[in-house]
Formats: structure tokens, sequence, C-alpha cells
């Protein structure tokens, strides 16, 4: 189950142009693309007349033309132009769905209409602070749920990144955790005091053996996570330095397509580049590495949960945050839609 009356990344800003660019979206498709007048359109992707995919067609200044039988429809869904006929019936139209480019991504709106309000889009990034960014989307075959999950799970790290990001076992084990509920969700602060350096920061900053880390979560609900993530030397944090080696950015919004598969894109922005700016894009790479890492383990995770019994799954101490985030997730949905569970979340 999907929470409807949200905004969602649908695509890139570069993704969108007078190509149809067809995406299925929590379960329906979505056909997106700039019409004549370069405004952003999002239909349907099923013409109402033989339902052919309106992406196989082509964008006319007005909106797109049906490529199977040539019928025209306007960003607003409505038909325009039925070829060998005069009278367009009130009923030849396609749902159109409200969106807004802002920022790097062109939000969606899956839900009704009325209740859409682009004020509620998260705010990325910080105004002002000139870091240098880049996006990047991986295409998941697993839950959006698993992808959210396992941002708010930074266990793992130790193991699944154990040569990149990755702190010992006794470091992660001695983090300090933070939660607490917020008007939009929920915050998650992780501090890991005097721990090991990870592998990759040797490569770049200029840290001792040991730092201090810190890695600070945002969930906005439903979908949507801001991160701030940073590390300095041992002794430092509590004495409120947070410049002068690691220190990233990074909008984490994930995408449904279907139960099982999801949209995972992210923005990362690099805060030590003004010290070293060649370091950036091996930070962006090395960032874009892990990510491929979790989204290997999340799909194989998905594989074997199409035969395992939900129930049996267990919580332990670091799942703190996840459990929470989860607890947010199912309150958002019940209120949407309140005779319904969610399914893919324990």
């Amino acid at each position: 189950m999907f929470v409807r009356n949200a905004w969602y990344v649908a695509a890139t800003r570069q993704e969108v142009s007078d190509k149809p660019l067809a995406r299925t979206l929590l379960n329906e498709p979505v056909v997106l693309f700039l019409n004549g007048q370069a405004e952003i359109c999002a239909l349907e992707d099923r013409c109402c007349h033989r339902g052919a995919p309106l992406s196989l067609g082509e964008v006319t200044s007005a909106g797109v033309r049906c490529g199977y039988h040539g019928m025209e429809f306007d960003r607003s869904g409505r038909c325009v132009d039925i070829p060998g006929q005069e009278r367009i019936p009130a009923r030849a139209a396609v749902r159109s769905y409200p969106v807004v480019a802002k920022g790097d991504y062109v939000w969606i709106w899956m839900g009704a209409a009325d209740k859409a309000d682009a004020a509620d889009i998260v705010d990325y990034p910080p105004e002002g602070d000139g870091w240098p960014c880049a996006n990047d989307m991986l295409h998941l075959k697993a839950s959006y749920i698993m992808v959210l999950e396992n941002l708010m799970d930074l266990s793992h790290l130790s193991y699944l990144h154990r040569t990149s990001i990755g702190s010992s076992e006794n470091d992660s084990a001695k983090a300090s955790i933070d939660v607490r509920r917020t008007d939009r969700g929920m915050r998650f602060l992780r501090v890991m005091r005097n721990a090991d350096a990870p592998a990759n920061w040797t490569k770049r900053y200029p840290t001792g053996p040991k730092v201090d880390r810190w890695s600070d979560f945002e969930y906005v609900a439903p979908s949507t996570i801001k991160q701030y993530s940073g590390g300095v030397n041992a002794g430092e944090y509590d004495a409120g330095v947070r410049e002068g080696a690691h220190l990233v950015r990074t909008l984490h919004a994930v995408t449904p397509e279907t139960e099982k598969s999801c949209f995972y894109f992210f923005n990362k922005a690099d805060g030590y580049a003004r010290f070293e700016p060649p370091g950036t894009e091996r930070t962006w790479k090395s960032t874009t590495d892990v990510f491929k890492e979790d989204a290997f383990m999340l799909e194989q995770q998905q594989l074997r949960m199409e035969n395992f019994d939900e129930g049996r799954l267990m919580d332990i101490n670091t799942d703190v945050a996840r459990v929470q985030m989860i607890r947010v997730l199912k309150e958002r949905l019940s209120q949407e839609q309140p005779s319904q569970e969610m399914a893919g979340a324990k």
C-alpha cells in the first residue's frame, strides 16, 4: 500500500524533455514530458480510446498525441483533437497529475489533486552553502520500504560497507543514538566517538586514525530523507567542531514503482570540496558505489522475502530508528486508508 497524498520525485529535471518519458509510479503508468510551451506535464500513460501508451506518441504544442490513432491531449488531460471527428466527448480525457519542478527534481502528486500544495515539497539543498552536488538514481527490484529501512539502520555499515565507509563492529556497537518525532516524521542522530577512521577517509581527509563521526537523518514521511553526516578528529565533535574533514549532505528520495520495486533518487553534496576540489568526483563515485552495495543486498533480501513469513522476523536494539520510521509511515497510511494494512514492513 502507498501514501498517495504526498509529493514524490518522479524524475530528475534532466530526464524530462520533449520526448515522452514512461514511468510507473505507485503502480500507475505515467508519462512525463515538456509540451511545446516548455511546461512540465504528467498524464496517465494510457489513451482513453484503446488503451495505447501515450508515451509511444509524440509531444505537441498543447500536450501529447497518441501514436496509435492520433488523439491529442493537453496538459490537463483533456482531449483537444480527434482526427476525423469534430465533436469531442467530455469523457475523452485522461488523468493528469500535479507536477512541480523544484531544485534538480520533478515532483509529482499521486493523490487527490485538490490537496496538493507545493509548499509541502522538501526543501533541498540548504540555500547558500555553495556545496557542489550531483544527482544519481538506482532502479531497484526491492520495496521502497526496504530502502528506507536500510537508510535508518546504520549498524549495517560495519559489515556490508566494511571496506569503504564502515567503522569497526565495536565502534558501531558503542554509538550513541537519539530518535525523536517531528511534525512531518522523525529524526535520527547517531554519533560514534573515538572510532576507527573508515578505509576510504584516509585517501582524502586530514584526520588521524581515530575520529568522531555523526549522521543526522530527518525522515519526511512517506518517502524522503535528508541526511547530514560528517567526521572530525576524535574529541572535536563534543567541542562543536563540524568542519575540516568529511562533510556531506544527501537527499534520499525513494519513489515506489510497485510493491516490490522502486526508484531511488539521491542528491549528494560535498562540503569538503572547498578544501580539496579534485576529490569531489571521487567522493561522489564512492557514494554511489556504497548505494549499489545496498541495492544488491536489498534485491536479494526482497527475493528471500517472497517465500518467507514476515511474522518470523525480529527486531534488535539497533533497529530503534527503523522501527520508529515504520511507525510513522503506518500512521500516515492509516490516516489516508484507515481500513487497510501496510504490507512489506514489520
